[in-house]
C-alpha cells in the first residue's frame, strides 16, 4: 500500500514530528478511542501507547495484532467490533483493551 515516494513520505513525517512532543497535545476530557496496530512502521505502537498515557482514564487504546498502518483494510472486523463498542457505549468489553493487552 502506498508504495510510490516512499522516502519522500518517510521525510515528510520526520518533518512533521521533528520537535514535536505530546505534551504539546491538549489534554482531551471526552471519551476517546485510539486504534493502533501493532505492525505499524509509520508511527511505531509506542507512540499509540504514550498518547493513551497523555490522554488519561478517558481514552482506551485497542491494538489490532498483525496489522500495520492501515489497519481499517487490512482487518476491517477486529477494528469494527471495538468501534462499534465504544460508539454504543456499552461497558468496557474484552475487544476494548487497554494498553497492557491486544485484540
Amino acid at each position: 500500500m502506498f508504495t510510490q515516494y516512499v522516502e519522500e513520505k518517510k521525510e515528510l513525517l520526520l518533518a512533521i514530528a521533528k520537535d514535536r512532543k505530546l505534551s504539546d497535545l491538549p489534554k482531551i476530557t471526552q471519551p476517546t478511542l485510539i486504534v493502533w496496530g501493532d505492525q505499524d512502521k509509520i508511527f511505531p505502537l509506542e507512540l499509540g501507547h504514550r498518547l493513551k498515557r497523555h490522554l488519561g482514564e478517558n481514552a482506551q487504546l485497542v491494538v489490532i495484532k498483525n496489522a500495520g498502518h492501515a489497519f481499517l483494510y487490512e482487518k476491517p472486523s477486529e477494528f469494527h467490533k471495538p468501534l462499534k463498542a465504544f460508539l454504543l457505549g456499552s461497558p468496557k468489553s474484552p475487544s476494548i483493551t487497554d494498553e497492557n493487552h491486544n485484540v
